[in-house]
């Protein structure tokens, strides 16, 4: 048996096989929606551990960040750094994408119920975006060979029991707003 008998993507032959502290877990994209599913029964997208539901907001954070993280890779992105902080603050994600650096803000919410339809992505008002602007000047000022930063940002909703939806806006915001 292999490790992916039985998985809804399989014939995607692991190419979205997400990995999270000590587990395998399974995404996929729904077909022409762009957004990404975790695969709900999965036999190989065992956590092991308990459910969202029981995640502190600080871990259902980080467990967003990860997806945000391996989404952005299978995109063909590369991940510059993790947490880069500095006095401005802190930015989720660096990455490079075709010559330019990309500073991204994760917002992950848990989405069950009512709550199934929220926007995390409002959470990233004016004040959140101005400080990522100062973010990138000082991320500019450490590192000389970077003359250009794009904003990102990552939504993601947790509506169910390893099952989120995630949502990449591109350039999601500009230096002169």
């Amino acid at each position: 048996m292999s490790d992916w008998e039985g998985c809804p993507f399989d014939d995607h032959q692991g190419e979205f096989a997400e990995t999270t502290k000590d587990s395998r877990e399974c995404v996929g994209e729904q077909a022409g929606s762009g957004t990404r599913v975790v695969a709900d029964g999965c036999p190989c997208a065992r956590r092991g551990d308990h459910g969202a539901r029981d995640l502190s907001p600080r871990e259902l954070g980080m467990r967003g960040e990860e997806l945000a993280s391996s989404y952005l890779e299978s995109r063909g992105l590369e991940i510059v750094e993790r947490n880069f902080r500095c006095r401005s603050g802190e930015a989720d994600i660096v990455a490079w994408e075709d010559g330019e650096y990309v500073l991204v803000e994760v917002k992950t919410r848990l989405a069950i119920g009512r709550e199934r339809e929220s926007l995390p992505e409002l959470a990233v008002d004016s004040d959140k975006r101005e400080r990522y602007r100062r973010i990138a000047l000082e991320y500019m000022m450490l590192h000389p060979e970077v003359s250009f930063v794009r904003f990102d940002v990552i939504a993601i909703n947790v509506v169910g029991e390893r099952q989120a939806s995630l949502r990449h806006l591109v350039g999601a915001f500009s230096w002169d707003e």
